[in-house]
C-alpha cells in the first residue's frame, strides 16, 4: 500500500508541470506551423497569378487550445480464508488537446483598396531605412523613376510583348553602389511649407562615376544635394525625382513571372508566352535573375525552403537561394504592412481539430 500511495503522488507531481510545459512546447509548434503554412499561402498564389488563377488569402485570425490531462490510481485486496492473499493495483494517466482555429477571408472594400493602392513612398523609405537593400526595394516596388521604366507591364497578367527595364535596373545598381558606401540616402527636409522626402546625394558622390551616371540616367543636374520625391509622373519640374510606385497586387503579379513553368503547360497553351521585339520568346529569368525564383518538380523537392503542390507539380524556392528567400521575406513583410491591417467582416471558418 506504501508504494501505491507514493506511486499516486509521483504521478499527480508530474501533472502540475504539464501546463507550463504544454505552453513552452504548444507555443513554438503552432508559431512554426502558423509561419509555414503563410509561407506556403503567398507561393500557392503567386503560382496561381502565374497561371492567372485567382490569388485567394485566408488569415488566421485565432488559435485557441484545450487541454484535458487525468491521472488516477486504484488498489484493491481480496482476503481468503487461506492465505495468500490477493493485492491489485492500477494507475492511469489521460492527455488530451484539442485546438480550435478560426480563419477570416481576407476580402472587401479596405482590403481590395490597399491590395490596388500604389505602395507609399513612405513605406520605401521606411523600408530602407530599416536595412533593405535599396535596388532591391525600387526593383520589386517602383516601376517608374523619372523616365526609367522598370517593366510596367509586368505589374499585371503576363503581357505579350517583353518589358522595358535595363536602364532602372542599371540607375538602382548605381544606388546600391552608393548605398554600400554611404553616399546616399532616402531623407525628408522643408520644401516650402511642407516637409517633403527626397533623394540625397552628397557632393562627394557626384564626383564618382557611379554618381555622375546616376545623374545623367535620371535627368537631375549636379551641385544639388537634395533632390525632392513627387508622385505626380505628370510634373516636369527640373531636379525632382519623379516615382510611380507598385500596387501590393502589381508587385504579386511581377513576381509571379518569376515561377518555372514545365515546358509542358507551355505547349498545351496554359501561360502566355512573352515575346521580344524580334518575336522571340522572351526569358523573365534574365530579368529577375539574382531576385526571385521558384522553382518546379515533379517529386517532393528535398532542398525546399518552402513549397507547394499545384496542377500535379511541385513548385518550391531553394533553401539555398538566398536572394530568392530574402525578396520573398521582402514580400511578405510588404504585404503585413500593406494588407495586414485590413480585415473583411464575414462569416469567419471556425475549425475544431480532432472532432
Amino acid at each position: 500500500m506504501r508504494f501505491i500511495w507514493l506511486a499516486f503522488i509521483f504521478l499527480l507531481s508530474g501533472c502540475l508541470y504539464q501546463g507550463p510545459g504544454a505552453l513552452r512546447g504548444g507555443r513554438l509548434s503552432y508559431n512554426m506551423a502558423l509561419q509555414q503554412s503563410s509561407s506556403e499561402q503567398m507561393l500557392l498564389n503567386l503560382v496561381r497569378l502565374r497561371y492567372r488563377d485567382n490569388p485567394v488569402f485566408l488569415e488566421v485570425n485565432s488559435i485557441s487550445t484545450q487541454l484535458n490531462i487525468g491521472a488516477g490510481a486504484q488498489a484493491g485486496v481480496t482476503v481468503r480464508d487461506q492465505s495468500p492473499e490477493t493485492y491489485t493495483t492500477g494507475l492511469n494517466f489521460s492527455y488530451a488537446e484539442k485546438p480550435t482555429i478560426t480563419f477570416v477571408p481576407l476580402q472587401g472594400e479596405k482590403f481590395v483598396e490597399r491590395l490596388f493602392s500604389p505602395i507609399p513612398v513612405q513605406h520605401l523609405i521606411l523600408l530602407y531605412h530599416s536595412g533593405w537593400n535599396v535596388a532591391r526595394i525600387f526593383k520589386l516596388c517602383v516601376q517608374q523613376l523619372n523616365d526609367l521604366q522598370n517593366a510596367p507591364s509586368a505589374s499585371g497578367p503576363t503581357p505579350r510583348v517583353a518589358p522595358t527595364y535595363r536602364s532602372f535596373f542599371r540607375a538602382v545598381a548605381l544606388m546600391r553602389a552608393l548605398q554600400k558606401r554611404r553616399l546616399l540616402d532616402f531623407v525628408y527636409r522643408p520644401v516650402g511649407n511642407t516637409i517633403s522626402p527626397g533623394l540625397y546625394l552628397p557632393l562627394e558622390a557626384q564626383k564618382l562615376p557611379e554618381g555622375q551616371e546616376l545623374l545623367r540616367l535620371l535627368n537631375l543636374e549636379p551641385g544639388i544635394s537634395f533632390y525632392p520625391i513627387t508622385t505626380d509622373m505628370t510634373v516636369k519640374a527640373p531636379n525632382t525625382l519623379r516615382v510611380e510606385s507598385r500596387a501590393l497586387i502589381g508587385i504579386l503579379f511581377y513576381l509571379s513571372h518569376g515561377v518555372e513553368v514545365p515546358p509542358r503547360d507551355k505547349e498545351r497553351g496554359l501561360i502566355l508566352v512573352t515575346v521580344d521585339r524580334r518575336g522571340k520568346p522572351f526569358d523573365w529569368a534574365n530579368m529577375l535573375k539574382g531576385l526571385f525564383l521558384i522553382k518546379t518538380s515533379s517529386k517532393y523537392p528535398v532542398d525546399a525552403a518552402v513549397a507547394v503542390r499545384y496542377r500535379g507539380k511541385w513548385f518550391y524556392i531553394d533553401d539555398r537561394d538566398l536572394e530568392t528567400k530574402s525578396t520573398f521575406m521582402l514580400l511578405s513583410q510588404l504585404f503585413a504592412l500593406e494588407a495586414g491591417k485590413s480585415k473583411s467582416i464575414m462569416p469567419m471558418l471556425t475549425i475544431p481539430i480532432g472532432q
